[in-house]
């Protein structure tokens, strides 16, 4: 069985200087496939070039933390702007895009929270215009992530990137049509009450991620964190769960390709 990171930013370094060999290292550790999210405008036209490469599915968006801090502060149609310019490229790309993301709320950034909000709730409408699954960023504000999901009816579902709460909020996404990103925070011996939720949420609510390069692992000995991660995320997950590895590992699969309207 191969696996399927479904969150890494392989156009950031140290990948992009040579993804080719880096690429090889992972189909050998078993990694067949990974999601390459985009964050901002500099990087839109970078991603959407990787989905070329047969393993590498894309996905373009406006993160919460990449806000370009000119649109917000010196211009109040730059943000909508720059919205637009991203709603044209999906749309020019076609099939070339497979999600809408990385977008979402970051509440360690209370002095933009307008800003994103908007944003947020504005890449919610595109991408069910769209009919273009989410990957949503959500951090201290998974509450109201849900809110604005529920409150504009979206459908396509997604991943919580990175998830990182109870297993009450985790249920509430699940609820919503969304997988839930077991990343390297499950190693992390402080991450109990996140250990909780993924032991008892369902099987068909759960995909892998690494968020390479970042979200570093637990006594991680890289200098940054890599899709050949996903193993010892997996051996975490195993832990916890009372499904055999076989069957847990197919489920993974299936419902990352479930998750981002993949052919099964």
């Amino acid at each position: 069985m191969a696996w399927f990171d479904t969150h890494c930013h392989l156009d950031f370094p140290p990948f992009k200087d040579d993804l080719t060999a880096h690429l090889e290292t992972f189909v050998q550790a078993n990694v067949s496939h990974c999601m390459v999210p985009a964050v901002a405008p500099n990087n839109w036209q970078t991603v959407l070039d990787l989905s070329v490469i047969p393993s590498l599915f894309v996905a373009l968006g406006y993160h919460p933390c990449f806000l370009n801090e000119q649109a917000l502060t010196q211009h109040p149609d730059a943000l909508l702007g720059e919205l637009n310019s991203l709603q044209t490229l999906v749309k020019q790309a076609g099939d070339k895009v497979q999600a809408w993301g990385e977008c979402g709320l970051d509440g360690r950034f209370s002095d933009t929270m307008a800003h994103q909000e908007f944003a947020f709730d504005w890449q919610i409408q595109a991408a069910q215009q769209q009919q273009l699954p989410l990957l949503i960023h959500s951090v201290r504000l998974h509450d109201r992530v849900a809110q604005l999901l529920k409150q504009q009816q979206f459908s396509q579902g997604g991943i919580i990137h990175g998830f990182s709460g109870s297993y009450v909020q985790a249920s509430r996404f699940v609820d919503l049509g969304f997988k839930i990103g077991v990343g390297g925070t499950i190693t992390w011996p402080r991450s109990e009450k996140n250990r909780k939720a993924l032991k008892r949420l369902p099987l068909d609510a759960l995909v892998l991620e690494t968020d390479a390069p970042d979200m570093p692992l637990f006594e991680m000995k890289q200098a940054h964190n890599t899709p050949l991660n996903l193993s010892i995320i997996f051996e975490q997950l195993i832990a916890l769960r009372s499904e055999p590895a076989e069957q847990l590992e197919q489920a993974l699969w299936d419902n990352s390709l479930q998750a981002l309207h993949l052919p099964m």
